[in-house]
């Protein structure tokens, strides 16, 4: 249920989000304006999210939130960008300085960017040539960066990209970013399959890819895509994308296998893997398979050895067959590979746990790992101990995501309670929002914790305040004593500025039932709030708090 928030808690970690709570006493837009420009950080963020939380009544501030787009704080950058996003259509001419933030080095500032942008909705006459120039003037890594963002607006995105698609010089940028969105992009299939036919060799490559990353919304492109494997330049797409797709028609199936059996390593590589992907009833083909995968992981070809790994990774075979050749691949393969390899290990599920606690010990792959691990759950409970080690890392992402992996193993993890609880008594606590959500999921094994998690209540971020209640109320949920001060911080976290911790408080508010009677009135006012996901948590809480307890 709170997956969505967990993700956006991450990012408010890792940019510090200060305190934010709304006077009482409206401020004017021009003394907003003023405070964001000078004095302590915390208290000018506090004015840029206040002139955010005006919408479209802080039009006259755009200018001035603008030019903080270029403000050395990353923070204040991020602020900014995400107050322009609350304006709304009003901030359209912002368009081009959020779109130049897209390249920003910070991962929190790009993603406000993305997310402003999608909120302003400045047209794809405007952000289409605003993302090709931006695209085609940067590194490589700024590349990246921006097709990332780009991407992670997803179906929002769609209207934008189908354009694209028709511009002859966005083309092949919004080729790539189709291929990052997969499936979620399916309403491109018939303008993708008509580029499988331009007369760009590149675009017809990269068309291909993008169709194959869409699986089965592209099957009816199948007999366009097959028609490739001759082409010289788009061979290999080609039969990664059936593969991908997971059908070969009958006209091509002895090309593929032809191919299989050629000195081309790449395209014998992944004609083995399209091979065992399409026919997985054929366990001897699928052995066979990956055998030659294992042995392609000491390739000299760098390109071999990844698509040999991510072969592997995919390829549908039972833990009895794919156990012994992925310990042999994880033994014998470089850390790039390894890194493929572990994506193997996680579809054969709790089998799998042994081998990823030993992985554990590899500092580079941690943070992977510990992601799979999660993604395993209860089963994976053997991990907490390894995993309750890993809150003591240097390396953030490690951190969070080692807490979040005891979270999904939930009761499982009680082992780790005395490191989470330590862990939180840090001063410089790398995420105490998801070491507290790791104490809340485990429940009532966490009770040692409590007095440690009340600390929280009082803390001077609404966000991490609303965090410590719910985790006390999952920890101690008859607690007379958290229902009494937790109900005016969740109260109080009703009208966040954020829609998050607004959901979390009215969720939590909800398990209270009639205990939380008082907050009727507040969730009321939320339930007619702009986020449909808080207006349904507020419905509900309300339907629980006039129950008796």
């Amino acid at each position: 249920m709170f997956r969505s928030f967990q993700l956006v808690m991450v990012v408010v970690a890792l940019i510090g989000v200060a305190a934010l709570k709304l006077q009482a006493a409206d401020a004017s837009v021009a003394d907003l304006v003023q405070a964001s420009k000078s004095g302590a950080e915390a208290s000018r963020i506090k004015a840029i999210d206040q002139l955010g939380a005006l919408g479209e009544k802080a039009a006259e501030a755009m200018p001035a939130l603008i030019q903080l787009l270029s403000d050395g704080s990353a923070e204040i950058r991020a602020h900014a960008a995400n107050a322009l996003g609350g304006l709304g259509n009003a901030a359209k001419p912002a368009a081009a300085a959020l779109t130049s933030l897209v390249k920003d080095k910070d991962e929190s500032v790009r993603r406000q960017a993305i997310k402003a942008l999608s909120a302003i909705r400045p047209g794809p006459e405007v952000m289409i040539p605003l993302v090709t120039r931006l695209l085609e003037e940067s590194d490589p890594g700024v590349q990246m960066r921006v097709m990332q963002a780009v991407s992670e607006a997803g179906s929002a995105a769609m209207p934008s990209l189908l354009q694209a698609l028709q511009n002859e010089r966005s083309a092949y940028w919004a080729c790539l970013i189709l291929r990052q969105i997969g499936a979620e992009g399916k309403a491109a299939v018939p303008a993708l399959t008509a580029k499988l036919k331009d007369s760009r060799p590149e675009i017809r490559r990269e068309a291909t890819l993008a169709l194959g990353a869409m699986g089965d919304a592209a099957k009816s492109s199948a007999n366009q895509i097959a028609a490739l494997i001759d082409d010289a330049g788009s061979a290999e797409a080609a039969t990664l994308a059936l593969g991908q797709i997971g059908q070969i028609p009958a006209g091509a199936e002895a090309k593929v296998r032809a191919n299989a059996q050629k000195d081309q390593k790449l395209l014998g590589t992944i004609s083995l893997w399209t091979l065992a992907r399409v026919h997985p009833e054929d366990k001897a083909l699928g052995r066979n398979a990956a055998d030659q995968l294992v042995g392609r992981l000491k390739d000299s070809d760098p390109f071999v050895r990844a698509g040999a790994a991510r072969g592997l990774a995919t390829l549908q075979l039972g833990p009895e067959t794919m156990l012994p050749i992925m310990e042999k691949a994880l033994a014998s393969a470089d850390e790039a590979t390894v890194r493929q390899a572990l994506n193997a290990l996680a579809t054969l599920g709790p089998t799998a746990v042994p081998r990823l606690i030993e992985a554990l010990k590899h500092e580079s792959v941690q943070a992977q790992v510990a992601y799979i691990l999660g993604q395993i759950g209860p089963p994976a409970a053997a991990a907490s101990e390894a995993l309750a080690k890993l809150l003591s890392s240097n390396n953030a992402k490690v951190v969070t995501e080692a807490a979040f992996a005891l979270a999904k193993i939930g009761p499982g993890a009680s082992a780790s309670v005395p490191t989470l609880t330590a862990a939180l008594k840090q001063p410089e606590c790398p995420n105490p929002h998801a070491i507290m959500y790791a104490l809340g999921k485990i429940g009532s094994a966490s009770l040692a914790a409590k007095p440690e998690l009340v600390r929280f209540i009082g803390d001077m971020d609404p966000a991490v305040a609303v965090m410590a209640v719910w985790a006390l109320v999952q920890v101690d949920p008859r607690s007379a004593e958290i229902t009494a001060k937790g109900l005016p911080v969740l109260i109080t976290g009703l009208s966040h500025p954020l829609p998050e911790p607004r959901q979390m408080a009215a969720e939590t508010l909800g398990s209270l039932k009639g205990a939380a009677k008082d907050a009727a009135p507040a969730l009321e006012k939320a339930a007619k709030d702009d986020n449909p996901a808080l207006r349904e948590a507020a419905l509900e809480a309300l339907r629980a708090v006039r129950q008796p307890r």
